[in-house]
């Protein structure tokens, strides 16, 4: 594995010395060469000391796609504070969420991405504002500090990084902490066994606000390559991407790689438009069998990585793509430096050997934990049950492995959902309309969607005959949550089922509405 970097620091200065004048980063119409975007880095890092941040301090990056967004994220961290990107789709009471949650020293915005909120004004009430560019409406704002001339301490390898924020089972979003050492070492990992070259261009359509992209972004430097960074929208514009950019790396989840066999399928993308592809990428749950068979046959000369992670742990394992054919469910073997344990539910036992059982991550990349929850914290990050010593992290996925340590999927040992590579939290999504005129209890559950994950089921507890509440929840959803955490269908009962623990009952309530929701 090529030289690791101990920090993002050193990061972003090993990519300027071996890319230099040569284009880094693209979004849109912006190019920025790899010394003016590190420079664009160690000026944003020096400003931010001189206002007054501190080691630890959190900044929440509030951006559109743009190179600055990437710039920002890796100034705040290479100046010692915490870098808390929020994810562009989520919308004001998330953002205003993660912003009570992590007490930020300053939220980066820009005029674009606070116009797109509701209520820009009581979201970001009572923060330190700073604009990347112009002044926000409405907003007291001071422009984003740069500085020259100054000398940046070298971050502790152990240094916390980025505060990365993530469904969890009890509702809200909560925030897991990386450090310098993880970032950097899960670059190398992951740019060593993709075989990343400076000749290599990546096309980036997963956030940064995403481990699954932060990485990407973090590759790419360690790798001295090329990225191109845009937000997905549809097939027709990943053709138009692919066509005009001509990647050799495309990454995505597995709704992601159903649209792409459905437009290779009905000719909205053409097996030339990926002819450049040299490899791809799926992680974020499981790629339809289907759907890697078309992408496979359309564009045969693109390498298929099988992976696996978590935010806890940022990357676990992959599959070597010489076993992908066979092998198609399967997300394979632990990274270097990292063991993939079985645990047994009943006896909580590790399964030596092939089995069924949670999936436990154990060495390397561990995370330092969820920001300011410690018991969470203890409940997913224990003791290594085999008496190491060491933390390691039980990931709530139910995996089977074979005889020869591959690993696949079979299901999600708690509540939560996956969604076009998304965790989403049943709660949080109940929390959208509980409480309102008309609204009784409420309960969300989730069906298989194929390719997309689960399909988000929302029930309330109403007046079935009320001809207006189903339209009024409805734009609730539209407005209050990101568009995949959006309810796939919702349902208004007179009352919902319960145990005798005086608990919803969840199976009952699957078998009173199955049929309508079949009907969608």
């Amino acid at each position: 594995m090529p030289l690791v970097a101990p920090d993002l620091l050193t990061l972003v200065r090993r990519a300027c010395a071996d890319r230099g004048a040569l284009p880094f980063l693209q979004v849109g119409a912006e190019v920025e060469t790899a010394a003016a975007f590190c420079a664009n880095v160690e000026a944003v890092a020096l400003g931010l000391l001189a206002a007054g941040l501190r080691q630890g301090d959190r900044v929440a990056i509030l951006l559109e796609r743009s190179t600055a967004e990437a710039a920002v994220l890796l100034a705040v961290a290479v100046a010692g504070g915490l870098a808390v990107p929020i994810h562009s789709r989520l919308k004001d009471a998330q953002i205003a969420h993660v912003l009570a949650d992590c007490a930020p020293f300053a939220v980066v915005t820009s005029r674009v991405r606070a116009v797109a909120l509701h209520d820009a004004a009581s979201t970001l009430a009572g923060h330190r504002i700073f604009g990347v560019d112009e002044s926000v409406p409405n907003l007291a704002t001071e422009l984003l500090p740069r500085a020259t001339g100054g000398t940046l301490p070298t971050p502790s390898s152990s240094l916390p990084a980025v505060l990365l924020y993530t469904s969890g089972s009890t509702g809200r979003q909560k925030g897991i902490v990386q450090d310098h050492h993880n970032l950097a070492l899960g670059a190398a990992i992951v740019a060593d066994y993709l075989a990343l070259t400076p000749d290599d261009h990546i096309l980036a359509l997963l956030p940064f606000s995403f481990d699954y992209g932060l990485n990407q972004l973090l590759s790419s430097l360690h790798a001295g390559c090329r990225v191109t960074a845009a937000d997905h929208l549809g097939v027709g514009e990943l053709a138009v991407l692919l066509r005009q950019h001509r990647p050799t790396g495309l990454a995505g989840v597995p709704s992601l790689w159903h649209e792409v066999a459905s437009g290779l399928t009905t000719g909205s993308l053409r097996p030339d438009d990926g002819a450049s592809l040299r490899y791809v990428t799926n992680s974020g749950g499981a790629l339809r069998v289907a759907d890697s068979r078309v992408v496979r046959q359309h564009w045969p000369q693109a390498q298929v990585f099988a992976m696996y992670g978590l935010t806890e742990a940022f990357r676990s394992a992959f599959l070597p793509p010489a076993e992908f054919d066979a092998f198609p469910q399967s997300f394979g073997r632990a990274l270097p430096g990292v063991e993939l344990l079985l645990v047994d539910a009943a006896t909580g036992g590790v399964i030596n050997g092939p089995g069924t059982g949670e999936l436990v991550h154990a060495g390397a990349l561990v995370a330092q934990g969820y920001w300011r929850r410690p018991e969470d914290t203890t409940r997913r990050f224990r003791p290594d049950p085999r008496g190491t010593g060491q933390l390691v992290v039980y990931s709530g996925d139910l995996v089977t492995r074979d005889a020869a340590g591959r690993h696949s999927f079979v299901a999600r040992t708690d509540r939560l959902l996956k969604v076009q590579g998304h965790r989403v939290s049943p709660d949080e999504v109940a929390a959208a309309v509980a409480g309102q005129p008309g609204v009784g209890e409420v309960a969300v559950f989730g069906l298989d969607g194929g390719a997309d994950g689960h399909r988000i089921v929302l029930c309330v507890a109403g007046d079935p005959l009320d001809s207006t509440l189903l339209a009024r929840l409805q734009r609730r959803c539209r407005a209050q949550l990101p568009s995949y955490m959006q309810p796939a269908a919702l349902r208004v009962v007179a009352a919902l089922p319960h145990n005798s623990n005086g608990k919803i009952d969840e199976a009952a309530l699957r078998s009173l509405i199955g049929p309508c929701i079949d009907k969608s």
